[in-house]
């Protein structure tokens, strides 16, 4: 039986109503479920902390009511609203006798600060799944990418740092296959560690979600057991990932889970062909979180100012001189005129003046940081590649 659905915000809370086309309907199979979603925060400083955080559902009967009613415990914003929207839709195709007279009620466990973002929405998909069908969601499983109503899984931000934070909380991690870079991105700046902390898989689309949050075949349950050796021995010694029975087992998990990208990239660092340099999303998010405390200095004009030991400017020319190893060539550039400016005041400090003459310099330095980040993004191949992220 096919079913349509109407929307409605009532009191900032999102609601949306499954609504049937006739009377038969089935029956929901579970009250309650549960699965992580990853969530990210902004520190303030440049950089990002993240966390594998618990959300849930929970269907309550409502008498009278013959649809099915989903809403957020809490206010939610419009961009978390329209991804909800999507799931709506694709679980009204995926499921074509849907239960009638409950709501299903979303909660975060951190239900009183400010959510939006269309980040939990695959989250929010395996959750009403779950209620619907009865299947129990992995706990150890953590999951974060946007969806749209066929159930393709669509790219978010912050995933380096969500990454990181799930591997306290969670075994398993799923991003959307859009933001793989990312991983290798963190691979390349932050080596093995990183990949053998949690396993992490890339998604395209809702049923690979499914395959890994509820129905593991035997295949990935063995693939999955077998990386979890792979995490034991290099958590004793990392050089143990050149040993050839090491490599034989990432060969093997590989086969069977191809978007295993842990043991992919394990598998490249095992014959030394791991990524040497940063994507070209990762190089300009590296150049902008290293500039964060060097342009607060500019732009407060304390860069003139020694700091002892803690002196931002000597700790910022020498990150920018090792990232500028690492990142994608065509944007060194900016990556120069950056590293120029701070050089510049460097050699400045050094004769404790500033006249007229330094100023222009200064400002005509400033202008060339500018003038080659325009460039940069006003670069058809780079917006059309920053748009593929």
């Amino acid at each position: 039986m096919k079913k349509s659905f109407v929307c409605s915000c009532l009191l900032g809370i999102y609601v949306a109503v499954f609504s049937p086309t006739n009377s038969t309907a089935g029956e929901i199979g579970r009250k309650q479920a549960e699965v992580k979603g990853l969530l990210v925060m902004d520190l303030g400083n440049g950089k990002f902390a993240g966390t594998a955080s618990q959300m849930n559902a929970t269907a309550m009967s409502k008498t009278g009511v013959k649809n099915l009613e989903l809403a957020f415990n809490q206010d939610v914003g419009a961009m978390m609203d329209q991804a909800t929207r999507e799931v709506v839709k694709f679980m009204n195709v995926r499921h074509a006798d849907l239960p009638e007279g409950y709501r299903v009620e979303f909660a975060f466990a951190d239900k009183y600060s400010p959510k939006d973002g269309p980040s939990a929405a695959v989250a929010t998909a395996l959750l009403l799944d779950s209620i619907i069908t009865g299947k129990e969601l992995n706990n150890d499983f953590a999951v974060t990418g946007d969806m749209n109503a066929t159930g393709e899984v669509r790219p978010v931000g912050g995933v380096r740092a969500k990454v990181r934070g799930a591997a306290k909380r969670c075994k398993l991690v799923a991003i959307p296959e859009q933001n793989a870079d990312a991983i290798s991105d963190a691979y390349v700046l932050e080596g093995i560690p990183y990949l053998t902390a949690v396993q992490i898989f890339s998604i395209e689309n809702f049923d690979q979600a499914y395959a890994l949050a509820a129905e593991q075949s035997p295949e990935t349950q063995q693939a999955i057991t077998d990386f979890a050796a792979v995490q034991g021995a290099l958590e004793r010694n990392e050089k143990f990932v050149y040993n050839p029975k090491v490599r034989e087992k990432l060969r093997e998990v590989v086969e069977a889970l191809p978007n295993h990208l842990s043991a992919h990239l394990l598998l490249r660092h095992s014959y030394n062909k791991g990524p040497k340099s940063l994507s070209l999303n990762g190089s300009i998010s590296a150049i902008d979180t290293a500039s964060f405390e060097f342009s607060k200095m500019l732009q407060n004009q304390s860069f003139l100012e020694r700091g002892g030991e803690n002196d931002v400017l000597a700790g910022y020319i020498s990150d920018m001189r090792d990232l500028r190893k690492i990142v994608d060539n065509r944007v060194r550039n900016y990556c120069d005129s950056y590293m120029e400016l701070a050089e510049y005041i460097k050699s400045v400090r050094l004769k404790r003046t500033w006249s007229q003459q330094n100023a222009s310099e200064f400002a005509m330095k400033v202008n060339a940081i500018r003038a080659e980040r325009e460039a940069l993004i006003g670069n058809p191949e780079v917006q059309e590649e920053l748009m593929m992220d």
